[in-house]
């Protein structure tokens, strides 16, 4: 049940971090030499504009990870739901990085708290098993 509030309460922090405007880098070129960055939440639609489906879907997939772990706090079936959507998030996070250099701190941050739960996640849901 500890381990359910603490997956619940990083799953929350991760949704403020992607709502502040410094989730997602894009860089622009307004010329040959010349290059901006700029930054986005994960919930803006300017990098699903671009192209860049990922953090979009790491922000919807967040949101279903919390909402699978408050149904889960009185049934225990959504740990494997749990574990897919996150190891989902964590991919979509890292592919965002390579394919579109997007990475800023609040990003790594937002993998390290999906990282954290699914960690917890696979260590209660093996301690269950048993």
């Amino acid at each position: 049940m500890v381990k359910k509030g603490i997956s619940i309460c990083c799953m929350l922090i991760a949704i403020i971090l992607m709502a502040t405007p410094s989730g997602i880098a894009m860089t622009f070129a307004h010329g040959p030499t010349e290059r901006v960055t700029k930054y986005f939440s994960y919930f803006s639609l300017m990098p699903f504009g671009y192209g860049n489906w990922f953090p979009i879907i790491t922000a919807l997939l967040t949101i279903v990870v919390v909402l699978l772990l408050l149904v889960g706090i009185r049934k225990a079936n959504t740990g494997k739901a749990v574990g897919v959507c996150l190891a989902l998030c964590i991919i979509a996070s890292v592919l965002s990085w390579l394919i579109f250099a997007s990475i800023s701190i609040v990003g790594v941050c937002v993998a390290a708290l999906h990282s954290i739960v699914l960690v917890l996640q696979v260590s209660q849901n093996s301690l269950l098993a048993k």
